[in-house]
């Protein structure tokens, strides 16, 4: 198991300074959450982030990491790709921008990865139609956070990306503006459906859950790394505003 790998570095050396050759593959959980900043500087983001002790590994086992933690194990781990089609990417549960107690730490830490590398993303999304969340923000400045979960969450004005659909189902104004709104609830259903953080990802940055691109251009290796010790605690399943 890939948590057996951080109890001693003599159970972890079958790991240690080797570069595994591993293609991108998707990382879908029942629950996903993940950053995407802007280039490849894997080492500088953990920094930022406050990560702490990388470890290389595999798609498959960090999948099961991920997939344990988003369940409500508190492995206390992320895992960091290199780069993938010009963008970095911090998978698990840590990463939620929805979380009730710590979206706006969230917040900041996505700004401060956008003022150091020009932009940078977060998101959520329920694969058991749970939700979608989604906050971008460039040059230390949050431009856009949507949660069809709470219309509190929302800042800045919709997307491209939204707007493309808000047009398509004919919905005025912002999706948060119509999240109770009875009289729009078929043409939200619509925009829900079609709008998901995996969509808006894919067309700003990655989607990791299902459509991790398999003939990206790649540089780095994945890593699973600690995560500040005041932030572990995933609950199971979502714990979002």
């Amino acid at each position: 198991m890939v948590r057996a790998a951080f109890r001693a570095p003599a159970e972890r050396g079958y790991l240690a300074g080797v570069t595994l050759d591993d293609r991108p593959q998707p990382l879908g959980s029942c629950w996903n959450y993940w950053f995407c900043v802007a280039g490849g500087d894997q080492a500088g983001i953990m920094a930022a982030l406050g990560l702490t002790d990388p470890q290389p590994t595999t798609y498959a086992l960090a999948r099961e990491e991920m997939d344990r933690a988003s369940h409500g194990s508190d492995t206390g781990l992320v895992c960091v790709t290199g780069e993938i089609n010009g963008w970095t990417a911090v998978v698990g549960p840590w990463c939620d921008p929805t979380d009730k107690e710590r979206h706006e730490e969230v917040r900041t830490l996505v700004e401060v990865l956008s003022a150091q590398y020009g932009e940078a993303h977060a998101f959520y999304f329920g694969a058991q139609r749970d939700g979608s969340a989604w906050l971008v923000a460039r040059d230390g400045r949050t431009i856009r956070r949507y949660s069809d979960l709470s219309s509190e969450m929302a800042l800045g004005d919709p997307l491209p990306v939204e707007q493309r659909y808000l047009d398509q189902f004919d919905i005025p104004g912002r999706p948060e503006d119509h999240l109770d709104d009875e009289d729009m609830s078929d043409d939200m259903f619509e925009f829900w459906h079609a709008c998901t953080a995996q969509r808006v990802a894919q067309t700003i940055s990655l989607d990791v859950v299902w459509h991790m691109p398999t003939d990206a251009v790649v540089c780095g290796q994945l890593v699973l790394a600690r995560v500040p010790e005041r932030a572990r605690g995933a609950q199971r399943g979502h714990n979002g505003v």
